[in-house]
C-alpha cells in the first residue's frame, strides 16, 4: 500500500510539472517562454537576456534570423556559456547563433555558430565557436572548440581546441591542453598529444619537425 502511494504521488508529480511546459504543434515562435515545439520554430534573435529562466525545445527545425549576425567577430574564440536555453532535436538554420543553445543534428548558420553543444554536424559560413562539440564541424573561416571529438575542417583562421581527439584539416592546428588523433595543416601546434602531425611545420611536447611528426 505505501509504495502504491508513493508511486501515485510520483505521478502527480510529473503531470504537475509538465504542465508547466507548453506543447505547440506545427509552427510557433522560439520567444515563448518553456514551449515544445513539434515542427518549425521561428525566431528574431537571442532569447537568453529576457528569459533567463527558460527552456525551450525544438523538435523539427529552428529558423532563425538575427540582424546583428555580421558583428560574429566580437564572439570569443571558444564561448563562455553558463547555461543552456534552447535544445534542438533536428536542424538548426540561422544567420548567426549565438546563445545558450544545444543542436542534436545539423546546425548551419551564414555566419557563426556560438552555441553550448553540438552533438552531429555544424556547419557555418565564417566561424564555429561550441564549448562541446561531437561529430563533424566545418568553418569555412575556422572554428574554436573547448572541448571535441570527431572532425574539424577550418579554412585560413585555423582550428583551434582546448581539448581535441579526431582529426583536424586546416591552414594552421592548434590544440592547447590535451588531444589525440591526427592534424594536417600548414601548422600544427599540440601538447599533451598522441597522434600523428602532418604539416610543414609541426610542434609536440616531445620535439618540433617539418612534413612529419608523432608521439
Amino acid at each position: 500500500m505505501k509504495k502504491a502511494f508513493i508511486f501515485i504521488l510520483t505521478l502527480v508529480s510529473m503531470v504537475s510539472f509538465g504542465q508547466k511546459r507548453k506543447f505547440r504543434p506545427l509552427i510557433w515562435t522560439q520567444h515563448d517562454k518553456n514551449v515544445d515545439v513539434v515542427g518549425l520554430s521561428l525566431g528574431a534573435f537571442p532569447t537568453n537576456s529576457r528569459n533567463s529562466d527558460h527552456l525551450n525545445k525544438t523538435f523539427g527545425i529552428r529558423l532563425e534570423t538575427f540582424p546583428l549576425s555580421p558583428l560574429y567577430f566580437f564572439a570569443p574564440k571558444i564561448p563562455t556559456i553558463d547555461s543552456v536555453h534552447h535544445k534542438i532535436y533536428g536542424i538548426n538554420i540561422s544567420t548567426g547563433t549565438f546563445e545558450g543553445i544545444d543542436v542534436y543534428g545539423l546546425s548551419t548558420t551564414v555566419f557563426m555558430n556560438n552555441i553550448k553543444k553540438a552533438n552531429g554536424i555544424s556547419l557555418a559560413g565564417l566561424t564555429n565557436s561550441i564549448a562541446q562539440a561531437n561529430g563533424i564541424v566545418v568553418g569555412f573561416g575556422g572554428n574554436g572548440i573547448e572541448k571535441g571529438r570527431g572532425i574539424m575542417i577550418g579554412g585560413l583562421w585555423g582550428n583551434y581546441a582546448k581539448d581535441f581527439s579526431g582529426l583536424q584539416v586546416s591552414f594552421e592546428n592548434t590544440i592547447v591542453e590535451k588531444g589525440a588523433g591526427i592534424q594536417i595543416g600548414i601548422f600544427n601546434t599540440a601538447k599533451n598529444f598522441k597522434g600523428l602531425q602532418l604539416g610543414l611545420w609541426n610542434k609536440n611536447q616531445a620535439r618540433s619537425l617539418p612534413l612529419i611528426n608523432w608521439n
